[in-house]
Order: structure tokens, then sequence, then C-alpha cells
């Protein structure tokens, strides 16, 4: 630490004090000025902006704890440091200054030592604060564009897709995610792809844009469901770390017949409404999670078979949703996930989803979320 980059404010009635503890400050290099009384250090604070303030508490008119309780108004300890200076070492002034925002206090019989000691470890503290602010700034702003690199990984819109009503939300729960969702459309029929990696943040979406580049991949070799988890859990067991792993569900709709295959791994099931007796039917198939001892000859995937009706609406998910938790630590899945989806039945796709983003902020009492969302709905005329 430069102690000329450090300007110092010395506020003290008393002007032998007062002089002396500039001569000592200046002495180890500081860039010093001073004040005699609290209203002039007002000024002198909010004009020139100093790194640290000496303040002597006893002063005519505006005294230091005046003085201290009008900064802190606007200003941190980490943002100006305020050290205190007493000549009553028992005083009760000290407890109410620190209450007030103090950051340390020098009893008036000082050494130099103690000074600069005092000066020294405050102004460090300040510097190592400015340090980790100016990186987070920089982390922040990596993770602004992370987010917008991500946000080209999602489809920009649903497939259009005569006889359906298709549509998506997802919402991280910061600013980058481990849930992903792709649609892959061919003449005959249209992949849904739904994934949830473990763990937020960005070692999460560094694991789903592998999953993105797995499912460009096979879709345009035909890859059938399965066979595209294969692929996917290889892809996940050799570029995951620290364990990681990622749940999948795979739908292969035939958009004229209406029947879809689908293939799991470890993932939610494929919820179906089927809204005329409003019914709810569940598909799945066993499988393991992505990742997790993959071994390329013994690991097999199923294909399970299904037919969508025509008002039947289909749901694909991953669990941040159903394991969002109000107040008393109830799952919105307990008592209001299929609740939900009842009443809102006849509402359309477009916008079903933005109430149940609403709904899901409104049962939490919270405008954010422990887990990434994401949701596609598909629903046959």
């Amino acid at each position: 630490m430069n102690p000329g980059d450090f300007s110092i404010l010395v506020v003290e009635d008393n002007s032998l004090i007062r002089k002396m503890i500039v001569h000592i400050l200046r002495k180890y290099g500081f860039q010093v000025d001073d004040a005699s009384d609290g209203q002039f250090a007002l000024q002198k604070i909010k004009k020139n902006k100093p790194d640290l303030v000496i303040l002597d508490i006893v002063m005519p008119v505006v005294d230091g704890l005046e003085v201290l309780s009008e900064v802190r108004k606007t200003q941190s300890q980490v943002e100006l440091p305020i050290i205190l200076v007493t000549a009553m070492q028992d005083s009760t002034d000290i407890v109410k200054g620190f209450q007030l925002g103090a950051n340390d206090y020098l009893p008036k019989n000082f050494n130099q030592e103690e000074l600069f000691a005092r000066v020294n470890t405050a102004l460090q503290i300040k510097s190592y604060h400015k340090l980790l602010k100016v990186r987070n700034n920089t982390i922040e702003r990596e993770l602004d564009i992370a987010r917008l690199i991500q946000k080209k990984l999602l489809p920009a819109s649903p497939p259009t897709l005569p006889g359906y009503e298709i549509n998506s939300l997802y919402v991280p729960m910061d600013k980058v995610g481990g849930d992903y969702y792709d649609f892959f459309q061919m003449k005959e029929y249209t992949d849904i792809y739904m994934a949830d990696v473990s763990g937020h943040g960005v070692p999460g979406a560094f694991l789903a844009s592998v999953i993105k580049m797995v499912t460009q991949y096979t879709a345009q070799l035909g890859y059938d469901p399965t066979e595209i988890l294969r692929v996917m859990d290889q892809a996940v067991s050799e570029r995951g770390a620290l364990g990681m792993f990622a749940t999948a569900m795979i739908v292969r709709l035939y958009q004229e017949s209406g029947e879809f295959q689908y293939s799991n791994a470890g993932h939610l099931p494929i919820l179906i409404h089927r809204r005329s007796t409003n019914e709810f039917l569940e598909f799945t198939t066993s499988g393991a999670a992505l990742g997790i001892n993959y071994d390329f000859k013994k690991r097999d995937f199923l294909l399970g078979k299904s037919q969508l009706m025509h008002g039947d609406r289909m749901i694909i998910f991953t669990d941040g949703i159903i394991e969002t938790f109000n107040e008393s630590d109830i799952a919105f899945e307990t008592n209001r996930w299929k609740e939900f989806l009842i009443e809102e039945k006849d509402t359309e796709t477009k916008e079903l989803l933005p109430k149940l983003l609403n709904e899901l902020k409104s049962f939490s009492n919270r405008e954010t979320f422990e887990d990434d969302l994401s949701i596609v709905v598909i629903d046959r005329y």
C-alpha cells in the first residue's frame, strides 16, 4: 500500500492536537487535510471525498457523533472509514460511535506507531473491499455476457405445428442456469429436449451448452431418442467435472397422428393433462441420469410410446417448478400444481406460462427462486 495514494481528513477543534496528527501523517507520506469543526468537516467530506476521516468526538456546534451519523446516511464503513478520537477511553460515546458506524477509535494519548497502525489497517481494509468490488463488477459483466450466450442456446421461438400450440418458459435462478430445452423439427416429427444439469451458475450453463451441441449433432444424423441419450450420457460423463450430472427427457412427437415416443434419463415424467376428463397421466422410462457411471457397453435407455389425443395438454418440465416451496415449507407440487392446471385448462399456452410464473411467485412469496425453472407445454387441438 502506497500512503501517497490516500487522502486523510483530520477533524479536531484543538489546534495543537490537530497539527500534531497532521504532521505525523504527512511524515508517513499521506495526503492530509484538516478541519477545526464538524460543520466544516462535512463540507470538506462532500467536496474533497477523502479516503479516511480521523474525527474528534467532543467539538462545539456539530460534534463528532453528529458528523458520523450524517456521513453514514450516504457512505458505508467500507466506502469511508472513520476513526474516532476521544480523551475518555471508557466513555459511552465510544459505544455510541460504533453503533453509528465508526470503524475504530483512538485515545488522545496515542503514540505515532499506534496512529499509523490504525490508519494503515483501516485503509488496507478499504483497499481490499475496493479491489473486491472491481473484481465483482468484472464477474458481473462476464455473467451478463454468459447470459446472452446462453440465451442464444435456447430456441428463439417454439415450432409451429398445424393442429398444435406450443410454448415454453425458462427462468434461471441466477444470471445463467443449468436447465436446457430445445426443439428439432423434421418433416414427420418434432423432437423436444428437456435437461436439468446438477448445480447452477456457470458450471451448469457450460454443461448445458455441451448437451446443446450433442442434440444438434445427433438430430442431424436422425438418431432415435434412446440413441440421443446414449451420446448425451457419454458427453456429460467426459465433459462434466466434480461429480456433475444431468437428467434429461426426449419426446419425439409425430404431429399428424399425435403418436409420441419418449426416453428418460432420470428426469421427471411427462405429464399429460387429459382436459376432457381432468385426468392426469404420467409417462416415463427407467434410465439413470446422464454422466453417472457411464459405460458404453452396459448403458441402455428405453423407448416408450403413447398417443396424444385431441384436447390433451402435454407438459415437460424441470423440478424447479414443482419443488418451489411456500413459507410453510410445502412444495408447489403438493397442494397447488395440478389444481392450478385444472383451473387454467382452457387458457392458451402463451397466457398459461406467465400465469404459472406469477402463481409460483405468489405461492412462495418471493420474486426469485432457489432453482432454475423450465417448462414446455404442448396443446393438441
